[in-house]
């Protein structure tokens, strides 16, 4: 994950999904925390949703952090995605 300054079009991209993520992370970081920071749900979230592909976790995680989730939980899922 790096926080370089990207496109405008990836900007666009990060900010969408951040608001479409929202929702889910309002209910993570409400809910009883099973994990340190929460990462094995966003562990969880970010797998299913990347499927694999390193670029797609990195940006799906980019959007999490920015929709509000915990940064420390999310950089921990990423060191296992």
């Amino acid at each position: 994950m790096d926080n370089k300054t990207h496109s405008p079009q990836l900007e666009k991209l990060i900010s969408d999904l951040a608001l479409d993520f929202a929702p889910m992370v309002k209910e993570i970081e409400s809910g009883i925390k099973t994990t340190q920071n929460n990462y094995g749900r966003y562990m969880g979230l970010i797998s299913s949703l990347a499927k694999g592909n390193k670029g797609h976790a990195n940006l799906f995680a980019l959007a999490l952090i920015r929709a509000g989730a915990n940064a420390q939980g999310v950089q921990s899922a990423m060191q296992f995605v």
